[in-house]
């Protein structure tokens, strides 16, 4: 089978088109003019490109069994709100309709848990009420909307499939900042009572679920949730993070608007050189929200099982960073 993958240069990306080389797929990688893209298998075949140019992508897809669509601007505080919508909503649309009529016969979306956002009564599953505190989970469930849509105009098969927060060894992004600011005893306190529940898959995991994607008949048409069988609280999130790493992780437990208040300030600081995930008000909000979710469709669809805990997952990431210099061994 072939199959184009948008986005192979990041996080995801890399470790699918690794796997889809293991089990001999023929792969095409659309990707832009400044993407890196050492360090992919040589036998994969390079397109460079954009999500707005369309006839290119019509030219690209024409040999292709399958897209699987990760490029995104990723990003939970944009400094460009209105490219942001751009890519994550035209840019799909312009992909997903370069596929019709040609020899592709499913389009497999990435697209996040963060379109349903806090759980009020969790587990959430795919039916959940939809609650995005982000521009960037907003254009995800447009981007949704519009694959669901093309599809009843024009027959063209889709797989949508909504991972948690991913982590994992090569991720610098959500995770990462939590482990960092827990290594540097940068977060004495944490809003709430620490009991509200969070989820995040290993890449290896996300990867697998991709591979599914590409065979189920079952899956066709559906949105679909990858996330661990379980998850953890916020307090067992932090404790484990202290006992890995070797140092005290937060323990004191403040109201929430005063959590907001400190990190309003902080903000500007922490921000300056670069845009975090971690230092915003909305942030910190999310740490006193429900983020559990069902995998139970996942399971049934695809016949997909997350291998890799959230405690397995943490521990190898943090070993990574050790390796590769991205976290200093800190003293008690």
């Amino acid at each position: 089978m072939r199959v184009l993958v948008t986005g192979a240069t990041g996080f995801i990306g890399r470790k699918f088109v690794a796997r889809l080389i293991e089990n001999e797929f023929d792969v095409v990688a659309f990707v832009r003019e400044t993407s890196n893209t050492a360090g992919l298998p040589e036998s994969v075949t390079f397109v460079e490109g954009d999500l707005f140019d369309k006839q290119l992508m019509k030219k690209t897809v024409q040999s292709c069994e399958a897209v699987v669509h990760f490029a995104a601007y990723f990003d939970f505080f944009p400094k460009d709100v209105d490219l942001l919508y751009e890519v994550n909503v035209e840019g799909t649309k312009n992909l997903m309709n370069a596929c019709v009529g040609t020899s592709v016969e499913r389009f497999i979306y990435c697209s996040t848990t963060e379109t349903i956002g806090p759980v009020r009564f969790p587990p959430g599953d795919e039916d959940t009420e939809l609650d995005p505190q982000f521009d960037y989970s907003k254009s995800k469930i447009m981007a949704e909307e519009a694959i669901r849509e093309i599809t009843k105009d024009t027959g063209l098969h889709h797989i949508i499939l909504r991972p948690t927060g991913v982590l994992g060894e090569g991720d610098l992004y959500t995770a990462f900042e939590a482990i960092e600011a827990v290594n540097k005893r940068e977060l004495p306190v944490l809003p709430g009572d620490g009991e509200k529940r969070i989820m995040y898959t290993h890449v290896d995991d996300v990867a697998s679920g991709f591979m599914d994607a590409l065979s189920s008949k079952r899956a066709l048409n559906n949105t679909i949730i990858l996330c661990p069988d379980e998850p953890l609280t916020y307090n067992e999130f932090f404790a484990f993070l202290g006992e890995t790493l070797g140092v005290n992780p937060p323990k004191l437990r403040i109201p929430t608007v005063l959590a907001k208040i400190g990190i309003g300030l902080l903000s500007p600081i922490k921000n300056r050189k670069r845009t975090t995930f971690l230092w915003h008000v909305q942030s910190v909000q999310s740490m006193d929200e429900d983020r559990w979710y069902s995998n139970e469709k996942a399971k049934n669809l695809l016949g997909w099982e997350p291998q890799v805990t959230m405690r397995e997952g943490l521990k190898r990431a943090i070993d990574w960073y050790y390796e590769n210099n991205y976290l200093e061994r800190m003293a008690k």
